[in-house]
Order: structure tokens, then C-alpha cells, then sequence
């Protein structure tokens, strides 16, 4: 008595995983930006999404044993139910995953186009005044002063 109430709670037990209903899957939902800061003038913000790998890995699936309810006809109009034993082999399985690469981040991007850009400015060259021509002092003549640039120190200065 206690033998098959034991292995009918086995039993029970054992084929409650295959009718309990499918776990919800989880589903992946896009990131979310942060919220985006205030620019300065002229500028904005843009959102650079993750960067993202897909990886795949192997991974060994061990042998699994079930036991499924079948009704089989035992004879015209009479059903009996039975149980079937049924064993997946161990297996190899390939699955793949994302690795997070690279998180998403605003960038500052400039939306008016730059300043134009405006000539070198040169500084304007050293005015230079010419002594003009003086009264004559003394016997030397009025008028203007001999250009003296092309004579050195050591050459003979003009008479």
C-alpha cells in the first residue's frame, strides 16, 4: 500500500513539470537614454547608442529521462493509460548572448556652423619720417639732408 502511493506520488510529481504552464520569457528591452543635459547656445546633445557583441557558446545539455501519460486501446471501447519513458541523449548546444561593449552617452554636437574664419592680423609697420630739408647754419646749404643708409662707419663719409 505505501510502495504504490509512493511511486504514484513519484509519478505525480515527476509529470507535473510537463503540464505546468511555460515561464514567461524574458523579454530584452532597448536602453533607455538618460536624460539629456541642457546645452549651451549653438550646441546640442545626441544620443550614441550601446555598442553591443553577440558571443555564442557551446554548452553540454545532459541526458534527460521523462515520463509521459499515453492512453493506448486495450480492447474496443476500453482505454488504459500507461506511461512512456522518454530519454533525450546528452547533447552539445550552441547559444549566443550580448556583451555590453560600450555604454550609449550623449554627445555634444555643435549645431550652428563655426565662425568664418577672419584674415591674420599683421601690425602696421613703424612709421618712419624722413628729416626734411633744414635752413642752412653756418655755410652748409638749405635743402634735404643726403640719403646716409648706404654708407657704413667704416667707409669715407661724403664731403
Amino acid at each position: 500500500m505505501k510502495l504504490t502511493r509512493l511511486l504514484t506520488c513519484a509519478l505525480l510529481v515527476l509529470g507535473a513539470g510537463m503540464f505546468a504552464p511555460p515561464a514567461p520569457a524574458l523579454v530584452a528591452l532597448p536602453p533607455t537614454p538618460r536624460p539629456r543635459p541642457l546645452p549651451p547656445p549653438g550646441w546640442t546633445y545626441l544620443w550614441i547608442a550601446p555598442v553591443y557583441r553577440t558571443v555564442t557558446d557551446r554548452n553540454w545539455v545532459p541526458e534527460t529521462v521523462q515520463m509521459v501519460p499515453q492512453w493506448i486501446e486495450i480492447s474496443p471501447g476500453r482505454l488504459e493509460q500507461v506511461w512512456r519513458q522518454i530519454i533525450t541523449p546528452g547533447h552539445w548546444e550552441i547559444t549566443t548572448r550580448q556583451v555590453l561593449i560600450a555604454e550609449g552617452h550623449w554627445e555634444l554636437v555643435r549645431v550652428d556652423p563655426p565662425p568664418p574664419p577672419y584674415p591674420p592680423v599683421f601690425p602696421p609697420p613703424p612709421v618712419i619720417v624722413r628729416n626734411p630739408g633744414t635752413v642752412g647754419v653756418d655755410g652748409y646749404g638749405s635743402g634735404p639732408v643726403e640719403d646716409l643708409s648706404k654708407f657704413s662707419p667704416l667707409t669715407e663719409w661724403p664731403k
